[in-house]
């Protein structure tokens, strides 16, 4: 007994020298372990693109292999359902591709050039009107005075600076050939992962068994559980919302006669595929559009826009899609606003079922201990 008491304090002991040590290197050559770090980031990530495209795939994938025949027993199904469900989930994001590069796209791009032409125009509305308005208000007065440009040069400052970011984000992203040749690589490791998945699954599960304790492995295979599923409900419910939202709002701009109704209707269904706060995002562009026209029309829009998003919120969306992220109001805010301050679009779309499994992982621990 004291053999291996003493065993177990050597090995804490080893892991704390080793860990010290870790943390000892990385201080001191910071600068170089950053470097390596995103040097490796760069080599395996076609993988983590693959295994990305291989996991949403999957959700498909799995939806077609429960209508594709589950029933039967014929050598030739059973042999081609996987490869058959495959294909069918490829054609399906294809297709969800095409509708989304030939009519959200141009109606999104149709609408900023909108915007565009109508923003000077009502840029020198909104200058005249405060300066009619400037003797009341002083503080109004002295940033019109320190303003001094008409719609035409706001506009091209504000283009500029978009041109400015967008230029910056296409020489950080890379040359389009490498993000080619990462696209397909990643795409054809996807179709690997796919095809061997049930492999897959039994080799890490042999794998953890060797090097696990079985409490240890019990607990990551419960967290990975729960991230399967709040990722897959996560994915799932928002884009169900997001093309429920997108017809509604067309079609009930379509009723009440607003302008723009094909173009504002794909680009709110759009901006709904970021949780809390793309369709208000999409209203605020909504209104830009509509307030050019008519601004009455556009405080209409506006209770228009805000009484369909109480309908859908409450009444629709919980019955059709149930509560896919399992996570309080404020807790979404505060994924999106740090997911969007680390890592900008890319952090807004995964910062809420990251933090989603967490708060869940973190629910059930407090509960087992307070229990």
């Amino acid at each position: 007994m004291n053999g291996e008491v003493n065993n177990n304090k050597q090995k804490l002991t080893a892991k704390t020298i080793v860990l010290i040590g870790i943390i000892v290197f990385t201080v001191l050559y910071f600068a170089e372990v950053i470097n390596t770090l995103k040097y490796l980031y760069g080599v395996i990530f076609p993988l983590l693109m693959g295994a990305t495209i291989a996991y949403v795939l999957n959700i498909l994938v799995s939806g077609y292999e429960k209508v594709f025949f589950p029933n039967s027993y014929n050598v030739i199904i059973i042999g081609i359902r996987r490869g058959a469900c495959i294909i069918l989930s490829v054609f399906t994001i294809i297709l969800l591709l095409f509708f989304f590069l030939r009519i959200v796209i141009p109606q999104f791009s149709q609408s900023i050039g909108l915007l565009a032409a109508g923003f000077p125009v009502l840029y020198d509305n909104v200058y005249d009107w405060a300066s009619q308005h400037a003797d009341e208000i002083p503080v109004l007065q002295q940033k019109l005075e320190g303003l001094n440009m008409d719609g035409a040069a706001a506009l091209k400052k504000v283009v500029n600076v978009l041109g400015d970011w967008a230029w910056g984000t296409v020489s950080f992203m890379g040359s389009v050939f490498g993000v080619a040749i990462n696209v397909i690589l990643a795409f054809i490791f996807a179709i690997y992962i796919l095809f061997g998945k049930e492999d897959l699954n039994d080799k890490f599960g042999k794998l953890l068994k060797a090097y696990m304790r079985t409490e240890r492995r019990e607990r990551l295979c419960e967290g990975l559980r729960t991230a399967d599923e709040t990722f897959s409900n996560y994915i799932i419910g928002q884009c169900k919302e997001a093309i429920i939202l997108g017809l509604l709002c067309t079609i009930g701009m379509l009723l009440f006669r607003f302008p723009y109704a094909t173009i504002i209707g794909p680009v709110i269904g759009l901006t709904a595929l970021v949780p809390m706060v793309g369709a208000y995002i999409g209203a605020a562009i909504g209104f830009l559009l509509i307030v050019i026209v008519d601004p009455i029309k556009a405080l209409f829009f506006i209770l228009f826009i805000t009484i369909l998003q109480q309908v859908e919120g409450n009444i629709i969306y919980p019955k059709v899609v149930g509560d896919s992220i399992g996570l309080p109001g404020i807790w979404v805010f505060a994924a999106i606003t740090v997911g969007a301050g680390l890592l900008g679009i890319a952090g807004v779309l995964l910062g809420v079922p990251v933090a989603a499994t967490v708060y869940k992982l973190l629910d059930k621990s407090i509960n087992e201990r307070l229990c």
